[in-house]
Parts: C-alpha cells; structure tokens; sequence
C-alpha cells in the first residue's frame, strides 16, 4: 500500500526509534524510503555581513551532524536491503518535512515523538504535533522501537476508531485498504463520551453507534477484511488506549479534522490525545475541513 515513505531525523533517541520503525516497516511491505534531516539555521546566518569564522564553524558543524545522522540511518536501511535516498535541508522541520514530503510524492510520513502531552507539547513545539495536522499524507507517529523480531509481520490486528463524521470514516477507509494490502485483522470502535445519560437519551446513542459500527463492518466484509466492533462509553481517549491493548492490537487508526495549534489543543483533539499517550504507534489519517 505504501510505496514511498519520508522517515524525519535528527539523532534523537525518539527519531532513530521511528528511524527503526520506518525501516523495518519499508522491509516488509517493499517501500522505499525518503531519509531526510532538517537542520536549523542559526539566526546570525541570517545577516551574512555580521557573520564571522566562528558563525561559520558553527554552520559547517550543523551539516556535518545532520550528514553524519544521515549516514547512520541510512546504514540500517541498506543492511536491511530498504531502497533509499537521503535527504538534508536547512530551514524549518515541520515545514521541510511536508514540503518534502509532497516534493518527493511520498505516501506515508513517519515520524518520533517523545510523548508530550497537552500545554508542553504545544509550546516545546513537538514537530509531529506541528506536521500533523497539516500533511496531506497520513502520519505514523512512533514512540517506540519495532519488537526485535525479525520475518515476523510487523502488524496483525489494527483498531480504528470511528465516530460517523468524515474524518473517521476516511480513517475506516483507510484502515480497510491497510488491512487488504497486509492481511489484516481490524477492530472498529466507537466510544460515545460517559455523560450523565437519560435511559431514552442513551438508547438513541446506543442505537447510533451500532448503526455506525455496522456500516463500518458492511464495508470491511465487502473487502474481503476480518472485522470485529466494539460499542463503548466513557473517555474516548481513554477507552481507544485500553481497547488497543485488550484487543492486542498493532496500531491505532485515528481520522482528523486538520485542526493545528490552539484550535487543535482547546477543541479536544482526539487524535491529539491518543498519539501523545500511546505507546503503540498511532496512524493519522486527515480529512480537512472548514471550522
């Protein structure tokens, strides 16, 4: 399904784990990979009339650990026999990376993350945050390194979260369409908010989320997918965690609206929410649309 993947790094611990991700995901599926470093333009080369030898001593020593991540990363993909080309540019990360992305007709983006969550992740500007909501491409955020397992696939069970709104259902659709390329089994489940319900107001939520569920399997079983759904109240973030490790899942599939910044903060991202505490990988997949 993939077949041209942009893999973001920086010599982190949190990007060589994706580094890590993307390569063993790329060996099993035949995809190649986009291996890029952003580096960050000091501020005094801004103003080349004010630079000295040491500014550029300082710039020469950015490339060359940019040059040298680069070379690290791409060894692994070579001894893993991935196709690959690198990548090194100056500027802003999230803004390279999409630019990147789209120059270079990737598929798929992945990217590290160090498990930030609500003000500090915004304001310690968290670049899979930042790129996120904004990518035409679906986003792979990883926390974590793959099992150390090799010839095994890398995902067997997928849970896709769906509420019936576009954006989720683009999430379905996708996950269907992963689940086909894989030979996957997928879990659906819609999570309705644990609000203090009426016995009628619940009824009608009950009745509308196994409406939904029952679409999303009808699509899934016309794919030829396994599908099972699960019908759950309480916290959605929360509720989509604790399904993904009961049901033992790889990933989670999450649709979003493209909201970016304090819309995407005070609105209550659920994508938000779930890819800053996963220790699973979270697949965001956009659908943009006027708020």
């Amino acid at each position: 399904m993939y077949q041209r993947v942009l893999i973001a790094v920086d010599g982190s611990p949190w990007s060589d784990a994706a580094a890590a991700y993307a390569i063993a995901l790329a060996s099993r599926t035949g995809a190649t990979l986009r291996i890029l470093s952003v580096s960050t333009t000091p501020a005094v080369s801004s103003m080349p009339e004010a630079m000295g030898a040491a500014d550029e001593m300082v710039l020469e020593a950015v490339e060359s650990y940019s040059l040298d991540v680069l070379a690290q990363v791409s060894a692994r993909a070579k001894d893993a026999g991935v196709s690959y080309k690198t990548l090194s540019k100056w500027g802003n990360a999230p803004e390279m990376i999409m630019h990147t992305a789209a120059e270079e007709q990737c598929d798929l983006i992945v990217l590290g993350s160090r498990a930030l969550t609500g003000w500090k992740r915004l304001m310690m500007g968290d670049v899979s945050n930042a790129v996120t909501p904004k990518a035409q491409q679906p986003v792979l955020v990883i926390k974590q390194s793959p099992p150390p397992v090799p010839n095994t696939p890398l995902w067997r069970r997928v849970l896709v979260a769906t509420g019936g709104s576009p954006w989720s259902d683009a999430a379905v659709d996708h996950a269907i369409s992963l689940a086909q390329a894989q030979q996957l089994e997928m879990c659906v489940l819609y999570v309705e908010s644990g609000r203090a319900w009426h016995d009628d107001d619940l009824a009608a939520v009950t009745s509308e989320g196994k409406n939904i569920l029952a679409l999303a399997e009808a699509r899934a079983r016309a794919g030829g997918v396994s599908c099972q759904t699960y019908l759950a109240y309480g916290n959605r973030p929360a509720v989509i965690l604790e399904t993904a490790t009961e049901q033992a899942c790889d990933v989670i599939i999450l649709g979003s609206r493209g909201m970016s910044g304090w819309k995407r903060l005070m609105l209550g991202s659920v994508s938000n929410a779930v890819a800053a505490k996963a220790a699973l990988p979270v697949l965001i997949v956009k659908q943009f649309l006027s708020v």
